[in-house]
C-alpha cells in the first residue's frame, strides 16, 4: 500500500444534509434581515418594524442567529 491509499478527502468527512443547509441558510438570512432592520430603526424615528423598536438585544440575538445559521449551512466546514 502506498501513502496515497491512506489519505482521506476532507470534503467527504464534512458534508451536511440538505435539510441542515436549508435551515442554516434560512437562519442566516433571517438574522441578517433582523440586523439590518434593527440598524435602520436606530437611525430612523419613523420606522418601527420590530416589536419594541430598536434594542441592543436584537443586535446580540441576530448576531447569534447569523453565527448558528452559518455553522448549520456549512460555511465553516473544511473544503
Amino acid at each position: 500500500m502506498t501513502k496515497e491509499a491512506h489519505k482521506l478527502k476532507v470534503g467527504r468527512l464534512h458534508t451536511r444534509s440538505r435539510t441542515s443547509r436549508i435551515v442554516g441558510w434560512s437562519l442566516l438570512v433571517l438574522g441578517l434581515l433582523t440586523l439590518v432592520v434593527n440598524w435602520i430603526e436606530e437611525f430612523s424615528d419613523a420606522v418601527t418594524l420590530l416589536p419594541g423598536g430598536h434594542s441592543p438585544f436584537y443586535l446580540v440575538g441576530s448576531i447569534l442567529v447569523v453565527a448558528i445559521g452559518a455553522w448549520r449551512a456549512g460555511i465553516f466546514d473544511a473544503r
